[in-house]
């Protein structure tokens, strides 16, 4: 009696089953799978929670700093002094307009006279050795033999005069000029405490030149002057006081230091249970005990010159405006005009801003009370991240996110069309010996360290970037010349160069995701392939492009090594007033804070919780990004057959 066959998918089935340590082997590998995935979300939330319990006393902790900060009377001072610190900025401003509005006329004089000192010194150095011994013999006690001073004279005076003959004269010279310079030259001996005659001529003709331009431009010598000297008084002023509120600051810090270790010693005591060294530890906490200072009667000396610090900044406010009122715009060069543009429209705005402080120092309270809502918006909307300062530190997360984003934003708009265009070409016109090689190049650039590149950047890219911008042909372009080789530029690009592999391969799969049926049909209507590509295929591709551009932009903003070693690390927000040419400043970037400061803080400090807090606002923003990215993509994505 014959038996009927299972059928075939029955047979697969039965083999499939079997067992594994007592376990049905199918549900083993789901396990195993699905264990992975849930190790995956176990470890993301985990991160999330350290850096919670690591930055969630930031609040409660910077508030007690402001609070300080505020009855020590520090708030009070720095209500002149922040706005006064912008006379530094302004000043400087205004010698720049000076130097460029006088170096037409100095400018040839004085280069002349750096030449010739150039090459005195050039000849000094080169005859260092027998010019330190005819020193040493000249001031030996008791006096050389005068055979050996003259043996020493002769070796000097040959390789003096050998020197003068061979060294390169500056082409500024004619070459009767540099003929007598070399004669001159030939002469110089430690003995002779005179310059050279030509030396003193040179130095005589530049300051002619010298007084000659600040007499043609007398109300620009003035005004910057003026400006350097009005702040003497009020500046003065200030310090005092300041002194007097540091006082109680170093008190009021000491004081909680001491409390914070006694509670500690409180807390040991309860916990321990032997008689004597819980005697010790209460007596000890006893001794480490001081009274809180007195915030009311520290700050009364302060207050009572209120009205003589306000007669101050009246009367500096008053100068500034004479000081803009001088300045005309029509004096120097071009370039001259717009630096005093900028100044003269500033003095005004800076002169009413210290004018403004008047009111706030009148309306300034001690015992108002820092709102928790004031000390989020300190953080996240502060201006200044200012730590290790012996007078208050600050973190204002400003500066650093706008760092971050005008960087993240240059590395974007330079590699977005590098890796489009790469992936577009790679995908739909190379052929297949041209993938085999522009593919593994691309990919390899993210096996380069980051390191390595910010080396880069560093030795090569930075001096390019300086060296192109002294081009005349180039001059035009905003921010040339460059003053600053470190700046977001080069970090831009470098991150650029990071970001081209993660978005080229991004945007290939999305251009190899579209359906073969849309391209037959483009086909079918005659379309070219330049058409079907840029009519059917990139725009069919378009949230995958999109989607490979946010996460290139995830990849850039978290990146660290590059933006720390070549982005020039100045806290500060961009002068965006300067135009496009803001990219060739310095800043200083989210990850980059983290790594410079977190190895150079003590555990569980204000500082150490603002660093991780930055971490979790960067943790949020790379999360907000490849949720965008995921949004797109389902936003836009092709119906499935």
């Amino acid at each position: 009696m014959s038996t009927e066959r299972p059928p075939l998918h029955q047979l697969i089935l039965k083999k499939q089953k079997g067992t594994f340590l007592g376990l049905d082997l199918q549900r083993a590998i789901r396990f195993f799978f699905a264990s992975n995935a849930s190790i995956t979300i176990v470890v993301l939330a985990l991160i999330m929670l350290f850096l919670l319990r690591e930055g969630a006393g930031f609040l409660s902790t910077y508030k007690h700093e402001l609070e300080i900060y505020r009855r020590s009377g520090l708030e009070y001072c720095d209500l002149v002094d922040r706005p006064l610190s912008k006379q530094q900025e302004l000043s400087s401003k205004l010698r720049r307009a000076l130097t460029a509005s006088m170096d037409p006329i100095i400018q040839e004089a004085r280069a002349r006279r750096d030449a010739a000192f150039l090459l005195k010194r050039e000849i000094e150095e080169e005859t260092k050795l027998p010019r330190e011994a005819l020193e040493s013999a000249l001031e030996k006690q008791p006096p050389t033999a005068p055979d050996a001073l003259n043996a020493l004279r002769q070796q000097l005076t040959q390789a003096t005069q050998k020197l003068a003959q061979a060294v390169s004269v500056s082409p500024l010279f004619s070459p009767e000029e540099a003929s007598r310079l070399r004669q001159e030259m030939a002469k110089l001996s430690p003995e002779i405490s005179e310059l050279p005659p030509m030396l003193l001529e040179l130095s005589a003709v530049f300051s002619t030149r010298d007084r000659e331009a600040k007499k043609q431009f007398a109300e620009l010598v003035d005004a910057s002057e003026v400006l350097e000297e009005t702040p003497e008084p009020l500046r003065e002023l200030l310090d005092e006081l300041k002194e007097e509120v540091l006082a109680t600051k170093e008190a009021a810090v000491e004081h909680f230091t001491l409390e914070e270790g006694r509670q500690k010693l409180l807390q040991a005591a309860e916990s321990t249970r032997d008689a004597d060294e819980k005697a010790d530890l209460l007596k000890e906490a006893e001794a480490s005990k001081t009274p809180e200072p007195d915030y009311v009667e520290s700050i009364k000396p302060v207050i009572e010159r209120r009205d003589e610090l306000i007669q101050a900044v009246s009367k500096y406010a008053k100068d500034i405006e004479i000081v803009a009122a001088g300045l005309h715009l029509e004096t120097g060069t071009e370039e001259a005009k717009k630096m005093l543009a900028r100044v003269r429209q500033q003095l005004p705005e800076h002169a009413a801003e210290m004018r403004a402080s008047i009111e706030k120092l009148k309306a300034w309270r001690q015992d108002k009370s820092v709102s928790i809502f004031s000390v989020i918006a300190a953080f996240f909307f502060g201006t200044n991240w200012l730590t290790n300062s012996s007078w208050q530190d600050f973190f204002g997360f400003v500066p650093l996110l706008a760092g971050s984003m005008v960087i993240a934003v240059i590395a974007i708009v330079i590699a977005t069309p590098l890796s489009v265009s790469a992936a577009i070409y790679t995908n739909q016109f190379a052929s297949e010996r041209e993938k085999e090689w522009i593919k593994p190049v691309i990919e390899f650039i993210q096996a380069i360290p980051s390191v390595v590149l910010g080396f880069i950047g560093i030795s090569l890219v930075g001096d390019l970037i300086k060296e192109m911008s002294g081009w005349a042909c180039l001059s035009w372009l905003p921010g040339f010349p460059v003053q600053e080789r470190l700046n977001m530029f080069n970090a831009g690009c470098l991150l650029a160069l990071m970001a081209v592999p993660t978005m080229f391969s991004l945007a290939e799969d999305a251009l190899n995701n579209v359906p073969q049926a849309y391209i037959d049909a483009s086909d079918a209507l005659g379309a070219t392939k330049l058409q079907t590509v840029f009519r059917v295929i990139v725009p069919a591709a378009l949230s995958g492009i999109a989607a490979a551009v946010l996460l290139g932009l995830g990849r850039v903003i978290g990146e660290t090594m590059v933006v720390l070693l070549v982005a020039g690390n100045r806290i500060a927000i961009p002068d965006f007033s300067a135009g496009p040419g803001v990219i060739f400043q310095p800043a200083h970037t989210l990850t980059g804070i983290i790594a410079q400061e977190l190895g150079e803080v003590s555990r569980g400090s204000a500082h150490w919780q603002a660093l991780f807090m930055v971490g979790i606002v960067l943790f949020v923003i790379s999360l907000g990004v490849n949720a965008c990215a995921r949004a797109v993509v389902r936003r836009f994505e092709l119906p499935k057959a």
